[in-house]
């Protein structure tokens, strides 16, 4: 049974690697793993049922089978039904592992197949004006079931296919979700016709069995017997019964535990298009699960990131499939080794893959989490964002009047807010000396993040990342684009409990029209709005340089006009990079 081939390169980490992996021998760590013996990891005594909930994502492999048999009779019905468009509605984790099999040349359901991860009511709108009501199906995935995002979403749905006048809208649902959670109560209320449920209890993260799966099974029209021995071989290859000089998960989790040891904190990942949402799954997995009391990496993707993995206190994790050679990777892999960069490279053989090898990076992660007395399962700074948004949804919907947030710099449509110690740091002279002394704050070790809380379609898209490449160019750091909500359930937890070295960009924009939620007293755009907020002040109460950034005139205009602002910033000297 073939597998995706890895070659770890510890460079300057070779001593402290091999430490590592005596010492996961010495604590029987894999034994213990497979055991789920939840001591491995030093958690105080109200997580111990959590975390003892969670290793049931050990037991999947086992699990999947009438699951994958069920998906492919559904996705065979689909093919009769006359749907001629499917739409995927999700977010977080799931959201990527539907991204990364739709970019694959096997995704052939024969329909017009989407994916709808944002709640920005422009968005919304435009992507609902492409869609015909009565042809459509919709699938609505979340592990958790309780994602107000995915539930307004289907909402709205649901009213827009009644609207349309069609009689049974629930023949055109199906859900996945969790056993008992809510999505679960509304999948039986409304009878959908199709419900796939996985066992509860499980953090999003440690899903990736079940969710590339059932998108592969689905889009790809792979057999599942194929799947289901990919998946069993690599439980058998990185079970208890090899020793970790030669298991895979834990020789990786020896090559994580010794870099955070050992104070990188900058993961750079490197893979073809067609695998690059999967390596941001990955990073996003292995950067959450660690990002806690100030440890954990930053995970940086995309073409720009070859000199960053030179810098100190960087790795690099690089991706390729068997098929898709890449000469000048190649060459980068080589100059790399050459010069000690830490380093994992991973050969996949074909797509049927994904799912062994993020099953793989699960266990290694969650054994170097307990090297360095994490727990990989529990997100605890994320509840506080969450927490703070629903207060500020509530106060919108009793018509309650807070207190606003006074703006501090304006200048065209362009309005910047700032609290906390980042008020007193930065200029309120202009919005190019204000964006100057912002941008002054950030760590010269560290890491600057675009969070868009916006309508993230094709032109917004293509100007935020002409902004990031600006900013990572002339300031020589990694910047991240990672657009919101969606974030919050896969890096959220790393940018509020990880490194402190981040400068958060964040950024709002008035819709062009707003977008009710069918039986909310709130709508789409205030929904949006109530998370960046709710953000924004999390970051800010952890003394972290953020700012807001919110465009008065819409997202395009406004983002037009901030371009030019900052380019205007960064052309001053000052702010160059050391």
């Amino acid at each position: 049974m073939l597998l995706p081939t890895q070659a770890i390169f510890p460079g300057l980490l070779e001593s402290v690697f091999r430490r590592e992996i005596q010492n996961l021998s010495d604590d029987h760590a894999i034994s213990r793993l497979w055991a789920k013996d939840y001591s491995l990891w030093r958690v105080e005594s109200y997580q111990a049922e959590s975390l003892k909930s969670n290793l049931r994502w050990l037991d999947l492999p086992d699990q999947l089978g009438p699951l994958l048999t069920r998906v492919v009779t559904r996705a065979a019905m689909i093919e009769r039904a006359g749907f001629e468009d499917v739409v995927f509605v999700t977010m977080g984790n799931s959201g990527l592992a539907a991204r990364s099999v739709l970019r694959l040349p096997d995704a052939r359901l024969g329909k017009r197949t989407f994916l709808l991860d944002t709640i920005d009511p422009d968005a919304v709108r435009a992507f609902d004006r492409m869609l015909r009501p009565e042809k459509t199906l919709f699938i609505f995935v979340s592990k958790t079931g309780k994602n107000i995002e995915t539930h307004s979403l289907l909402l709205y749905f649901l009213e827009r296919l009644k609207a349309a006048g069609i009689q049974a809208p629930a023949g055109h649902i199906v859900t996945l979700t969790e056993e008992n959670s809510y999505l679960g109560e509304l999948a039986r209320g409304y009878d959908f016709v199709g419900s796939f449920l996985d066992p509860p209890g499980i953090n999003g993260r440690y899903s990736s069995l079940i969710h590339f799966n059932f998108f592969l099974g689905v889009l790809c029209r792979i057999d599942t017997t194929a799947l289901l021995e990919r998946t069993q071989a690599m439980r058998e290859l990185c079970g208890r019964a090899t020793p970790p000089e030669s298991n895979p998960a834990a020789l990786l989790a020896a090559f994580l535990a010794a870099a955070q040891s050992a104070g990188l904190d900058r993961m750079t990942l490197f893979s073809p298009r067609i695998l690059q949402p999967a390596a941001v799954r990955i990073g996003c997995l292995v950067g959450a699960s660690m990002g806690k009391k100030g440890q954990g990496f930053i995970p940086i993707c995309g073409s720009k990131t070859h000199q960053l993995s030179f810098q100190r206190g960087c790795l690099a994790i690089v991706f390729s499939l068997l098929g898709e050679e890449d000469p000048e990777l190649a060459s980068r892999i080589a100059e790399m080794r050459g010069a000690g960069v830490p380093m994992v490279t991973i050969q996949l053989n074909a797509p049927e893959e994904l799912a062994a090898e993020l099953f793989k990076w699960e266990i290694a992660t969650a054994l170097a989490c307990s090297r360095l007395g994490l727990d990989p399962f529990h997100d605890p700074d994320v509840r506080e964002s969450r927490t703070r948004s629903a207060q500020i949804l509530e106060q919108w919907a009793c018509r309650e009047q807070g207190s606003a947030p006074a703006v501090r710099v304006r200048e065209q449509s362009v309005e910047l807010f700032a609290e906390g110690e980042t008020r007193q740091q930065i200029s309120t002279l202009n919005m190019s000396e204000a964006l100057r002394t912002f941008l002054a704050l950030r760590h010269l070790e560290g890491y600057v993040a675009i969070l868009p809380f916006l309508n993230f379609g094709g032109a917004q898209k293509q100007m935020l990342r002409r902004i990031r490449d600006r900013l990572d160019s002339m300031l020589g750091l990694p910047v991240l684009l990672t657009p919101g909500p969606r974030y919050l359930q896969s890096l959220g937890q790393l940018y509020l409990g990880g490194p402190p070295k981040g400068l958060f960009l964040l950024l709002t924009a008035a819709p062009e029209k707003d977008l009710a939620i069918p039986g909310a007293d709130y709508t789409f755009g205030q929904l949006q709005l109530a998370l960046a907020l709710g953000e924004f002040e999390s970051l800010g109460r952890r003394r972290t340089p953020v700012i807001r950034l919110h465009l008065s005139s819409g997202a395009e205009q406004g983002l037009v006009q901030l371009e030019a602002i900052l380019n205007n910033a960064l052309g001053k000297s000052r702010i160059l990079r050391s």
